[in-house]
């Protein structure tokens, strides 16, 4: 049987929505997974955000000096086993004596610029540490301007205490691993690790199309309603 060119182009246009709806659910199943392990990451840790006054060399080399400093001090003054929660209002509570702190150190190196402290929500990009994903999302944050704080920026996570020391490698070592897998699902943690395929192209594109989605709208209702617990 012969089939006429108006049937052809019907099944044509079958198949390709078919393909179409396929593609739709595997990319709106894959941002759910992500978004809600952006979630649960979200509840559990507190990120540290250093914003240096310009990307001059000297403001870069001071800005590695503050975060030297503060989580020595953070180490030494904030009881790290009692929670996000009762970190977070250690942090507030501490934060004007950290702010001389800070500001003391940098006078000791002749610099006069002002040093801000924050602890706020703030809207991170997508970060992989040795193997580990963290999703694009609003996370809880200290947030450290000096100065103008037009420069590169810097950020980790102090909570659990997993700050990268070593930047360009972007190592998260096996015990913050380990730390981080008691907080999330068999395949939350699944999903956080199997992105350490970066470099392929699929993976990539998907992670930048949800970074780009999770940082434009994501106050959007109609957002939230399709990605729901942001």
């Amino acid at each position: 049987m012969t089939l006429s060119r108006k049937k052809i182009q019907e099944y044509l246009f079958a198949a390709l929505l078919s393909l179409l709806c396929f593609v739709f659910a595997y990319w709106y199943l894959s941002f759910r997974e992500l978004n809600n392990l952006q979630n649960e990451l979200a509840n559990q840790v507190i990120r540290l955000h250093i914003l240096a006054n310009s990307n001059s060399k000297k403001d870069q080399d001071l800005k590695i000096y503050v975060r030297d400093k503060l989580l020595a001090y953070l180490s030494y003054k904030v009881d790290y086993s009692k929670g996000k929660s009762y970190i977070l209002r250690q942090i507030a509570e501490q934060r004007p004596q950290i702010e001389r702190y800070l500001q003391q150190q940098i006078a000791q190196k002749g610099y006069n610029y002002s040093i801000k402290v924050a602890i706020q929500k703030d809207l991170f990009p997508n970060r992989i540490y040795n193997g580990f994903l963290f999703p694009s999302g609003v996370y809880d944050a200290v947030k450290v301007f000096i100065g103008e704080g037009g420069g590169k920026n810097w950020w980790c996570v102090i909570f659990p205490p997993l700050c990268i020391v070593d930047e360009a490698k972007l190592e998260l070592p096996d015990e913050a691993k380990k730390e981080l897998k008691k907080s999330l699902t068999k395949k939350e943690y699944m999903i956080a690790t199997n992105y350490s395929s970066i470099d392929k192209m699929p993976v990539k594109l998907k992670l930048k199309i949800y970074e780009i989605l999770k940082t434009k709208f994501y106050k959007e209702a109609w957002f939230k309603r399709v990605f729901k617990n942001i």
